[in-house]
C-alpha cells in the first residue's frame, strides 16, 4: 500500500527516529547508488561502442537489457527509472541469496567434519588432475560437491517464503490430502478464489517427510549419490532444480539459479581446499528477515541484534 508521492514517503522515512528504519534506509540507498553506477557505466559503454571490450563481452544481462531497450518501439521502451529498478533487483537477488547459501553451507560443513573432509579430498584430487582453476565442466563433474550444494539448498533455502496472487478462480489439488476440521472427511483439493494471496512455504516443501523421508530435517548429502526414492521422483514438485522449491518454478522461477550454483561451487572448492572450518564459540541463530541470516545469541540466550548478521567461525589454514 502506497501513500503520498515518493518525495513525501522519503521525507517521512528521513524523519523517523527509529534506528532500524534508518539502517534499512541506508542499505536501500547504498543498493540504489550501486545500481545507478552500474547503469551509468553500461550506458556510457553502449554509447561509445565499447561494451564488447568489457567483462562478458557485452553479453551480461544488464548490457543486453540496454541494447534491447534501444531497438524496441518507443511505446515499449523502459524508462531510466525502470531499468535502474531492474538492476537493483538483479544485484539484490544475485548477492544476498547466494551469500546466505554459502554461509549456511559453511555452517553445515563445520558441524559435519566428515562431510567436509570428503569434500576437501574430492576437490584436491580435481586440483591434482586439472590444476586449481577448474572450469565449468570440471566443477560440475565433482559429484560430492554437487551433492553438498543440493543438500544445503534443500535444507536451508535462502528465501523460505514466497507470495503469489491467484489470477483466476482455481481448484487447487493437494498431493497429500488433509483432514477437515472435524476430522471426518479428507480434503483433496482447495477452492482458491481469484485475488487470493497465497504464501508458499519453500522450506516446508523441501523438508516434507512424506516426500523426502524421515531424515528430511537432517543434513545428508549422501542421499544425492544414489537414486532418489520414488516419493521424490513421483512428487511432481514444479521446481526448476532437483525436485525442490528453492528456486521456485514456472515462468517466474529464479532466472539466475545456474549462475548462483556456479558461484557456490567455485567459492566452496577454493576455500574448502585451503581451510578447515569449525564451529565458533558462540551460538548461532538463523533468522528469516527476507532471507535467512545468521545472528549470534548472547549469554542470556537472546539474539544480539546490535551486532547485525554475522557468522563467527574457527578457520584454520591448511596450506
Amino acid at each position: 500500500m502506497k501513500f503520498g508521492s515518493a518525495r513525501f514517503r522519503r521525507a517521512v522515512v528521513d524523519r523517523m527516529p527509529v534506528e532500524k528504519v534508518q539502517a534499512l534506509k541506508n542499505v536501500a540507498d547504498t543498493m540504489d547508488e550501486t545500481a545507478v553506477h552500474i547503469y551509468q557505466k553500461k550506458k556510457v559503454a553502449l554509447a561509445n561502442g565499447t561494451l564488447e571490450s568489457e567483462i562478458a563481452a557485452g553479453q551480461d544481462i544488464i548490457s543486453m537489457l540496454l541494447k534491447q531497450n534501444e531497438v524496441v518501439p518507443p511505446e515499449e521502451q523502459m524508462t531510466e527509472e525502470e531499468i535502474i529498478a531492474h538492476v537493483n533487483l538483479l544485484v539484490f537477488g544475485g548477492n544476498d541469496t547466494t551469500s546466505s547459501s554459502l554461509g549456511q553451507t559453511f555452517y553445515l560443513l563445520a558441524q559435519h567434519p566428515d562431510v567436509q573432509d570428503r569434500l576437501r579430498e574430492e576437490v584436491r584430487e580435481a586440483h591434482r588432475l586439472y590444476g586449481r582453476d577448474l572450469d565449468y565442466d570440471q566443477l560440475n563433474s565433482l559429484t560430492f560437491l554437487d551433492a553438498v550444494c543440493r543438500e544445503s539448498l534443500r535444507l536451508w533455502s535462502p528465501a523460505q517464503l514466497s507470495e503469489r496472487v491467484a489470477c483466476v478462480d482455481y481448484n487447487l489439488p493437494l498431493y497429500h490430502p488433509v483432514k477437515s476440521k472435524d476430522g471426518k472427511t479428507m480434503i483433496s483439493n482447495i477452492h482458491v478464489p481469484k485475488g487470493t494471496h497465497i504464501y508458499l512455504s519453500l522450506g516446508s516443501a523441501n523438508r516434507d517427510k512424506q516426500t523426502w523421508g524421515e531424515d528430511a530435517d537432517k543434513f545428508n548429502p549422501y542421499r544425492w549419490l544414489e537414486p532418489l526414492p520414488s516419493s521424490v521422483s513421483e512428487s511432481k514438485i514444479p521446481g526448476v532444480y532437483s525436485n525442490m522449491m528453492t528456486f521456485l518454478g514456472g515462468p517466474r522461477a529464479c532466472l539466475g539459479f545456474k549462475f548462483s550454483l556456479a558461484e557456490m561451487k567455485i567459492v566452496l572448492s577454493l576455500l574448502v581446499s585451503r581451510f578447515r572450518f569449525e564451529p565458533g564459540s558462540e551460538d548461532i541463530e538463523w533468522t528469516l528477515s527476507g532471507i535467512l541470516r545468521p545472528y549470534v545469541r548472547g549469554k542470556d540466550g537472546a539474539v544480539d541484534w546490535a551486532r547485525g548478521a554475522t557468522l563467527p567461525m574457527k578457520v584454520t589454514v591448511l596450506e
